[in-house]
């Protein structure tokens, strides 16, 4: 579901359609307090998991994903916004957007919103279902969680292609 706010949006129709065509990648981030999942998808069909960053400081993680941003060159990050059942924006997704407003400073690709209710939760379904180890859980559940939002955000593309 997407969320649009001004320079931080998410652009949806035809001209979503053809930048998703476009040959560039496209990274998702799931911002957390302790940790930042990272996941990319090179051809807008599948996503999956890339790296989790350990949090430090906002300066130093935005200084990562800069990095990340120059290495892979996305058309744009989809970064997961949590948002209450009633659809407005929580607490912790407040805290994501003034990252992301930082984050738009340095970055040149464009940054959008994508509700990512439960995509931790079904994260952590899905690693339980395949009897992955506890510590290993740790480490990659919020990568996890950021491909499914990724996953999420492409599927919504492809619903909303035209159909020849």
């Amino acid at each position: 579901m997407p969320y649009n706010e001004s320079r931080l949006k998410i652009t949806t129709g035809a001209k979503g359609q053809s930048e998703l065509i476009e040959n560039r990648p496209l990274l998702a981030l799931d911002v957390g307090d302790a940790r930042i999942g990272v996941a990319i998808s090179e051809n807008r069909i599948l996503a999956y998991p890339l790296c989790t960053i350990q949090r430090r400081t906002a300066k130093a993680d935005i200084s990562t994903i800069a990095q990340l941003v120059a290495t892979h060159d996305p058309i744009r990050l989809v970064v997961g916004l949590p948002l209450r059942w009633d659809g407005q924006i929580s607490i912790q997704g407040q805290k994501i957007k003034g990252f992301a407003t930082q984050l738009a400073k340095l970055v040149p690709a464009e940054i959008v919103f994508w509700d990512e209710r439960l995509t931790t939760v079904e994260a952590e379904r899905l690693m339980i279902a395949n009897k992955t180890r506890r510590k290993k859980k740790k480490q990659k559940v919020d990568q996890i969680a950021a491909a499914l939002i990724l996953e999420d955000y492409i599927e919504q593309f492809q619903l909303d292609a035209p159909i020849d």
